[in-house]
């Protein structure tokens, strides 16, 4: 090392300082003490009166003495002045010098040949973590030289880390082995000829093998196969450094998966887990990946009294792993019940099960034999990534295990709504099991379709009213065998021809041809203008009203089922005029009845069932249409999404229907709430009767009407409204007006624009 010169110290327990150039501006600074008190020694830097930036770092020799290492970054004209200070036990020492006069680049070897064990790594990772974020030197070409050297001195022949495929974005999954004492990797990073560069992703630590090693498995973010490089690894068994040396073009994923097809579960778990944390495109590789060779399902099924189960649900998304099977075990000799994952110990499950009974299938000549069903949720389960095939432990008394593993589960948000919403027979459904299991489940799908909803098309079909007074969306969902009547209905009468603008919504697009050649023909025959809204994909009640809405025009707004037919004309103005802003009525709904003429609908109120849960329920069901008490208009709760009309910018206003309710049922009582919420009352009006004929569409959808999408959909309106319900079924039917009151229509469609606007 280069004997620095001028220089002026005082001391005498200090060898010659010396200094060399780590690379362009920043320099090395090292002083050998032969005092090895417990003095506490430190470096100050300073350039022209000012403290320079540096780091420093006190390392012990193999010979007993002691080494302090400063790095700092020098770009004046001034000299350096450095102080060693050992506190209050020995005098300090300065010295002065220009580092314009040091040429003598670092040597690697040199540096490291006196260090002692721990100090080599203690100056390895300053070098890797430390100082090139300090100096920013990650990009820097001769300081990942002097790096590249440091770390080839301290592992002579690294063991080799093998790229072994080619990942989506760019990405790499590479390979090795580490020794079987080690038990964490702190921090990985990737070494090349042109950068310095941390790797996130978490790598993933086999189980130590016969030999005493582990397999490691590692994703780099910017691995340039062409380059040789070096993999950096900080654990807690030391500094660990692998080659990557040139060779040729990365195997595909396919091909390393396929030699894979019989690897533990956990790294094909783990690998599952990193790609779609990744990206979208690598959340859709790890998907087909599954699918394309997936592990062979597992189950234990016996006749006699020993244990037997199977999973047979197994559905993975943001709120976690929602599992459920069935288990026999006549002699209670299952100790605990474990769920594998891809890092860690497996998770017990025993105590976190709902237990229900359950009839197995019975076999050719033989009866039905009784199990116990069961279901549970383990939030955050592999980070919300759609690990298709999870294992599962049977951990018997006897310490046998018993694995079990179901064949490839869905992945796509609707089927494994339609999953969880059949997980669990409706009779055996307790609050305990909705809001525990089931409710995040769903949420979380709901959220995942609302996010992925693909913007509409709007259909045009003839010409529409310049400036339509009403707009009357009506959702379609695979019945359409109404529309005939009603849009002859519609078109009979002279006000809606003249003020309504006609907007489907179809909720079912793969019939998009079919129905709009039948729109097309009405319109034909009846000459009544329409838009027909075809929605990318299903999304519910919820989000088909909201997709008319987005295109209607008139400053009301009427939401009508397919399944509603007019009893004569001019209801529709009738209903719009009914509306009364300075009086604060929001919402105005009419008498629904049934094609015998008894009643559907006479306003909408709540009743608790004697679970305490809050269920919507028409006043006067079933009775007759001319029965008097419904025939009376007046404030209700609330009324049904069959029939309701609105002030649009009002609709706008309080967020329209919440699609946060499962296929369709309960949205319109919640938009009763919110608007009663923005201080506006609900009017029930008996003078237009419209037939109803009632849930012809939604019975259409299985996973509606299995039962617990209803369940859910009611838990969801008591957790979200119960004071509030509790409050108006006591007879608070007139809300406070809020401040400012919304009064006048084009007043709130400023409000609506100008929120618009902002977004």
């Amino acid at each position: 090392m280069l004997t620095i010169a001028p220089a002026q110290a005082v001391g005498d327990q200090v060898s010659n300082p010396e200094l060399l150039r780590l690379c362009g501006s920043i320099f090395l600074l090292s002083w050998t003490l032969d005092d090895t008190s417990m003095a506490k020694h430190s470096v100050t830097l300073t350039c022209g009166g000012k403290r320079a930036p540096s780091a420093s770092l006190t390392l012990d020799l193999s010979d007993g003495r002691t080494r302090i290492v400063s790095a700092f970054r020098h770009t004046g004209l001034d000299e350096i002045t450095a102080k060693l200070s050992s506190g209050q036990l020995g005098p300090d020492t300065f010295l002065s010098f220009d580092p314009e006069f040091v040429h003598a680049m670092a040597d690697a070897p040199e540096v490291v040949r006196d260090l002692a064990p721990s100090a080599r790594l203690a100056l390895a990772n300053a070098l890797i973590g430390t100082w090139p974020t300090l100096f920013n030197l990650r990009e820097t070409g001769a300081y990942l030289v002097f790096l590249r050297q440091f770390l080839l001195a301290l592992s002579l022949k690294p063991v080799a880390a093998v790229p072994v495929a080619a990942l989506s974005g760019g990405r790499t999954l590479l390979e090795t082995s580490v020794p079987g004492r080690l038990n964490t990797v702190k921090a990985a990073y990737w070494l090349d000829q042109s950068h310095l560069a941390r790797i996130e992703t978490r790598p993933r630590l086999g189980k130590t093998d016969k030999t005493g090693r582990r397999s490691l498995h590692l994703i780099a973010d910017s691995f340039q196969p062409r380059h040789a490089g070096l993999l950096i690894l900080q654990s807690d068994a030391g500094l660990i450094v692998r080659a990557l040396p040139e060779r040729a073009p990365v195997p595909t994923l396919g091909r390393w998966w396929a030699s894979k097809a019989s690897a533990r579960d956990d790294l094909r778990s783990w690998l599952v887990e990193q790609l779609a944390a990744g990206s979208e495109q690598g959340r859709l590789l790890a998907i087909e990946m599954q699918r394309r060779l997936p592990l062979p399902a597992q189950n234990v099924r016996r006749r006699d009294d020993l244990p037997s189960a199977e999973i047979d649900l197994a559905i993975c998304n943001q709120s976690g792993l929602l599992l459920g099977g069935w288990y026999r075990d006549p002699d209670a000799s299952i100790e605990q019940v474990l769920v594998h994952r891809s890092a860690g110990e497996p998770i017990p499950i025993q105590d976190r099960l709902e237990r229900f009974g359950a009839l197995l299938p019975a076999e050719p000549g033989g009866d039905h034999r009784t199990a116990t069903g069961f279901l549970t949720l383990l939030p955050g389960y592999a980070s919300g990534a759609p690990v298709l095939q999870p294992r599962c432990e049977l951990r018997l008394k006897s310490g046998t295990s018993l694995f079990l593993r179901p064949g490839p589960q869905p992945a796509d948000a609707l089927t494994i709504r339609s999953r969880a919403l059949a997980s669990i027979p409706p009779q055996h459904l307790t609050s305990s099991i909705l809001e525990r299991m089931l409710a995040p489940m769903l949420a979380s799908c709901q959220a995942s379709l609302r996010a992925s909803l693909p913007e509409p098309r709007v259909k045009t079909i003839g010409t529409l009213p310049a400036q339509p007074s009403v707009s009357v969306v009506i959702p379609l969902y695979r019945v359409y065998e109404f529309l005939r009547i009603q849009v002859a209905s519609f078109a009979g009468d002279s006000w809606f021809r003249d003020k309504a603008e006609l907007i489907y919504v179809l909720d079912s697009p793969e019939h998009e041809g079919e129905v709009a050649h039948l729109l097309g023909g009405l319109h034909l025959a009846y000459g009544l203008p329409m838009q027909l809204v075809v929605m990318g994909r299903n999304g519910g009640f919820s989000a088909a009203c909201n997709a008319g809405a987005a295109v209607a025009r008139g400053e009301t707004l009427a939401l009508v089922n397919s399944d509603i037919i007019p009893s004569g004309k001019g209801w529709l103005p009738t209903l719009a005029n009914k509306l009364d802003r300075r009086g604060r009525i929001g919402v105005v709904g009419p008498k629904l009845l049934y094609d015998d003429g008894s009643l559907q609908h006479a306003g909408l109120f709540f009743k608790r069932d004697r679970h305490g849960v809050w269920l919507n329920h028409h006043y006067h069901k079933g009775m007759p249409g001319s029965y008097g008490p419904a025939n009376a208009e007046r404030l209700v709760p609330g009324v049904t999404g069959a029939c309701m009309v609105m002030p649009r910018a009002l609709f706008n206003e309080v967020g329209g229907f919440d699609d946060s309710y499962v296929i369709g049922d309960y949205e319109d009582s919640d938009l009763c709430l919110k608007i009663r919420k923005a201080g506006f009352g609900i009017k029930y009006v008996p003078g237009v009767a419209l037939y109803h004929l009632e849930r012809q569409s939604i019975s259409k959808s299985l996973d509606y009407t299995r039962g617990v999408a209803s369940q859910h959909n009611s838990w969801l309106q008591t957790k979200r409204w119960d004071s509030e319900i509790q409050a108006l079924m006591a007879g608070d039917l007139m809300p406070a007006p809020k401040t400012p009151a919304i009064r006048e229509p084009e007043i709130l469609s400023r409000t609506v624009l100008r929120r618009a606007s902002a977004a």
